[in-house]
């Protein structure tokens, strides 16, 4: 794939089913009671849409594992399931997960993006 192929925006808009945005978000990550070993973990996201988030998490985590997030701002939570991992060599892991059900009002945001209102 060329650079130009990664960089441009009119060919990511037609792939991604909702904008992404770069915003940071306090939230409490936990595994759902009675699945697996359980966990909760305080992270921020680093990119939000209507579909999930990327954030950073200690906790390992595998693909399609099931997840509780919680915004710590509203109190709201919703479920989600792991769709990447990214372990780097240094620093620390990014985790995107994906909501059960599109949520674009999780995030709380004042003027979102307008497909996040046709992707519920």
């Amino acid at each position: 794939m060329s650079n130009q192929q990664l960089t441009n925006p009119k060919r990511w808009s037609k792939v991604r089913r909702s904008q992404r945005i770069e915003l940071t978000v306090p939230v409490v990550v936990h595994s759902p009671p009675k699945e697996g070993p359980q966990f909760s973990e305080r992270a921020q996201t680093l990119v939000v849409n209507a579909h999930g988030a990327l954030m950073v998490l200690a906790e390992k985590v595998a693909r399609k594992q099931r997840l509780l997030m919680q915004n710590i701002a509203s109190g709201e939570q919703k479920e989600c399931h792991v769709v990447y991992v990214k372990k780097e060599v240094t620093g620390p892991t990014k985790v995107a997960v994906e909501f059960v059900q599109p949520a674009p009002t999780f995030w709380r945001i004042a003027y979102p993006p307008g497909d996040w209102t046709t992707s519920t």
